[in-house]
């Protein structure tokens, strides 16, 4: 069999005690979770692995798919040893979600045994008014104040709590202390780790009626002093026929959003593994026995296939394209 690509995706979903009940409008009718769902895992081949949803390949597990061909996946000197490198979601949130802090890599690999840490970046699809998340700390606050408000239960009261609209993108490298609140439809793009120190979690009991554990002192090691957080605005990169605007561009990954009215042939960064995640418009791949593109599908396009071009359709395409 020859290497395969694009491959379409289908979406993992998972329940969370801090979804929303229901993923609202729009974003409900592209892909149609559950009740109570909290994550959509839109590409992964780790923990939740999502399934390859058309041809050939059907069925199979990123986990079973990347191995057979890393390099034409992953690009040429990447594949040896090294899985799918990101991790795509959506997060549907209800309640607040834990206070938490990332490592970075080499903090990972001593404290964990882990490849990588985890640096993270969130598009905001849907946000409803007055919606916030936490975004580092309060001016002037300090690493011993942090420690001494963890220790009686006050840490909050030093978090910065920074407004989210729509179309906001933020950039959580490892060591921002951070969290989403209530009212928010989030995509979120980060390394493939799911290596999480809690500091604090508004003392609600997880899905079996328990406390979820705690990770204070390893969130002391790693936590950086920084805050408060801001949204970081787009920089156009090509503005007609096909607008692409760089959201955010990180070590270890880059996002994108494009609106294409004619041919498009992935271009900016070179020959990278890609994942292309349809918001609105549909589409077909010149050349490609692949189904049409068609919003909420997800598609993974591999570093070695050069020259893929897609094809809107009258009324445009719309996509958040992440690289690796």
């Amino acid at each position: 069999m020859n290497p395969p690509g694009p491959l379409l995706l289908a979406p993992v979903f998972l329940d969370k005690v801090w979804a929303s009940p229901g993923l609202a409008r729009p974003w409900d009718a592209l892909w149609r979770p559950p009740p109570l769902t909290g994550e959509i895992w839109l590409a992964s081949d780790r923990h939740h692995v999502t399934p390859v949803a058309a041809g050939p390949l059907t069925g199979q597990g990123l986990d079973q798919v990347l191995p057979r061909w890393p390099e034409w996946f992953l690009g040429q000197g990447q594949g040896r040893g090294h899985n799918l490198p990101i991790l795509l979601k959506i997060l549907n949130v209800g309640q607040w979600l834990s206070v938490q802090v990332h490592p970075g890599d080499d903090q990972a690999r001593r404290l964990e045994n882990e490849p990588w840490g985890k640096s993270e970046s969130w598009h905001v699809l849907m946000a409803q008014e007055g919606a916030e998340i936490i975004m580092g700390l309060k001016q002037g606050v300090d690493r011993g104040q942090v420690a001494q408000a963890t220790a009686r239960g006050g840490l909050p009261e030093l978090l910065a709590r920074v407004p989210a609209k729509a179309g906001d993108t933020f950039h959580l490298p490892a060591g921002t202390v951070h969290a989403t609140g209530p009212g928010l439809v989030i995509f979120e793009l980060q390394q493939a780790s799911d290596v999480t120190y809690r500091f604090y979690d508004w003392d609600r009991p997880g899905s079996d009626g328990k406390l979820r554990p705690l990770h204070q002192e390893k969130a002391l090691q790693v936590m950086d002093v920084a805050g408060p957080g801001a949204p970081r605005p787009p920089r156009l990169l090509a503005p007609a026929p096909n607008r692409l605007e760089m959201l955010m561009e990180d070590p270890h990954f880059a996002l994108l959003k494009v609106r294409a009215f004619a041919p498009y042939t992935p271009w900016w960064g070179g020959r990278r593994l890609r994942v292309l995640v349809v918001l609105a418009g549909q589409g077909r791949w010149q050349g490609a026995e692949a189904p049409p593109l068609l919003p909420g599908q997800t598609w993974l396009l591999p570093a070695g296939q050069e020259d893929l071009t897609l094809l809107p359709d009258a009324q445009g395409l719309e996509f958040l394209e992440s690289l690796a």
